[in-house]
């Protein structure tokens, strides 16, 4: 799993989950440093404008990052919205898997039940969206 990927699904585990897993891995004699953070950011969300080469903010999100070091090696976390116990906690897992510690498949594993829960609920929110759509083709008969 690339780091872009664990970041992403370490923002997609529930937070309890996430904590108590950092707090197991936290329990060995591994020594911990915050490097930056936790600290609320917010990013801007763009768009590409058509025909331009330009963007367009269009709103913004509320993130948490961390930055940890964890038997000298960095871990990053960010997590939606407001939520600094679980940026540090994902930065811990990020460390672990890095350092490639004991928790190292235990961490995989909740990684990769995120993205499978994620991914469910993106193939049912498209399947409602479908559902949603209108037929704008004229019915024979009518006027356009």
């Amino acid at each position: 799993m690339s780091p872009e990927e664990r970041y992403e699904h370490l923002g997609q585990v529930d937070g309890a989950t996430l904590e108590a897993l950092a707090d197991r891995i936290l329990a060995g004699d591994a020594d911990i440093a915050v490097v930056a953070g936790p600290e609320a950011v917010t990013a801007p969300i763009r768009l590409p404008v058509p025909d331009a080469r330009a963007t367009a903010v269009v709103g913004h999100v509320a993130l948490t990052t961390c930055t940890v070091t964890l038997a000298g090696v960095r871990g990053d976390g960010c997590r939606p919205g407001r939520d600094l116990p679980g940026a540090v906690a994902a930065a811990v897992c990020d460390a672990e898997v890095e350092r490639g510690g004991d928790a190292t498949t235990e961490v995989l594993d909740l990684l990769r039940a995120a993205a499978t829960g994620h991914a469910a609920t993106q193939t049912d929110r498209a399947r409602i969206v479908e559902l949603t759509r209108t037929d704008t083709t004229p019915s024979p008969g009518t006027r356009p």
